[in-house]
């Protein structure tokens, strides 16, 4: 390709699974495309391409360890992989802006403070959903991140009782990591449904849930509600973050000194209560009119093709990848990160078109994503629902001991070495 006047600008916003699985499709598929090229060293330099990656974090967060890492310090300090550790992304080609985005039009991000605007030829959106902290991460550098968890994980190990508000599988989940590290705490679950981690899935694989937490002896209020709480020290309120009224991660969910009121009359006293009720979308930060009848975003996410362009005829240079589309009902790391290596193929396709003035470029297409959970609950046990059927506990904590020791999401999918396309 001869070198351009101006290089085609992609910008991924956001940068964990869904966005660095777009970085690395890109850089397989736009930059490590010599025929001698073998993953070795760093691919050859490619003027005609900028790759901007605009994260409010200097790296990748394993999210689905952040149960375990609260409870677990060692493991919680492993979670965080800065982006200087991945060598491929140090390619000329590829820019990271360590900000936050406050908006999201069809041709610029706007970044927030600054109100800087980075103009792109394909953007692809990797924002998620926010939680409040500290299942949600507020810290944007690992030294930041690695303060916030001994901070909380020293709350943990003062309390004596410990709630965990929302039975879906980030509560279920925290409350065995609670109880399997700390057997002498009292921990208490409050779930509004008769059984915990509610959705599309089989009574079995919930009721092996709520059958596991009491095993391990977790306190289960299922069918109830929080309805009144009388915190003596909320910790969310001491200090009100910039830009936390966009990222409700960067506020502090975790209360201290609590008396919370179910609704069915019963008080239950805790030293610490913590937030997992459900996750916030990023759609007011999107300023995407729609051109047709359809509004932009669904209850589940903003619209997309299986392509994973916006579901729009005036945005086909758009992607959406991972929490933030509707292309799953229920959202899982791993469907975001393979969407982001999709919508990272299917924009080398488009600018390879382009190049060649070949302007019907054929798009890959995702397919439905699996209807498959993993709930890993404590050091001994597991449940896994694949199609149609449960693995047992004993079975399925062997297939899950690779997401227990964060070699394959940290390592191998996102750190590694330099991308080969095989």
């Amino acid at each position: 390709m001869a070198v351009l006047n101006t290089p085609i600008r992609i910008i991924i916003a956001g940068g964990n699974y869904g966005g660095l699985g777009a970085a690395k499709a890109i850089y397989t598929h736009l930059l490590a495309t010599n025929s001698d090229y073998d993953g070795t060293k760093q691919a050859p330099p490619n003027p005609n391409i900028q790759i901007t990656l605009v994260d409010r974090r200097d790296g990748f967060v394993h999210y689905l360890g952040m149960t375990r890492g609260l409870s677990q310090l060692d493991y919680g300090r492993k979670l965080w992989a800065p982006y200087s550790s991945m060598p491929w992304l140090q390619h000329p080609s590829f820019i990271i802006r360590k900000e936050i985005i406050s908006q999201v039009t069809p041709h610029f991000v706007e970044l927030a403070g600054s109100q800087e605007r980075l103009e792109f030829d394909y953007l692809v959106l990797a924002m998620g959903v926010s939680r409040q902290a500290p299942i949600g991460v507020s810290a944007s550098t690992k030294d930041e991140f690695i303060r916030d968890l001994e901070y909380d994980h020293a709350l943990i190990k003062s309390a004596e009782s410990i709630v965990v508000v929302g039975g879906g599988a980030v509560g279920t989940e925290l409350a065995a990591d609670l109880k399997t590290d700390f057997p002498e705490k009292t921990i208490t679950l409050v779930h509004s449904r008769d059984l915990p981690v509610p959705g599309p899935f089989l009574y079995e694989f919930r009721q092996g849930a709520a059958d596991i937490l009491c095993k391990l002896g977790v306190n289960t209020l299922f069918s109830q509600r929080v309805v009144n709480e009388t915190p003596v020290d909320d910790l969310g309120s001491s200090e009100a973050l910039e830009f936390s009224d966009i990222l409700p991660e960067l506020v502090n969910s975790v209360k201290r000194n609590v008396v919370i009121e179910t609704s069915s009359g019963e008080n239950v006293k805790a030293d610490l209560v913590f937030n997992c009720l459900g996750a916030k979308t990023k759609e007011t930060l999107i300023k995407l009119p729609s051109s047709t009848a359809e509004p932009m975003f669904t209850p589940n996410g903003i619209r997309v093709k299986s392509s994973l362009q916006l579901d729009d005829p005036n945005y086909p240079h758009i992607f959406a990848v991972g929490d933030i589309c509707n292309r799953a009902q229920i959202k899982f790391a791993g469907a975001a990160a393979s969407g982001g290596r999709l919508a990272g193929k299917n924009i080398a396709r488009l600018v390879a078109a382009v190049s060649t003035e070949n302007i019907a470029a054929e798009l890959e297409e995702s397919r439905p994503p699996k209807l498959s959970m993993k709930l890993i609950l404590g050091e001994k046990h597991a449940l896994i629902q694949g199609k149609g059927h449960v693995v047992p506990s004993d079975e399925a904590i062997h297939k899950c001991a690779p997401d227990i020791k964060l070699g394959k999401a940290i390592r191998s999918t996102f750190v590694g070495t330099y991308p080969v396309n095989k």
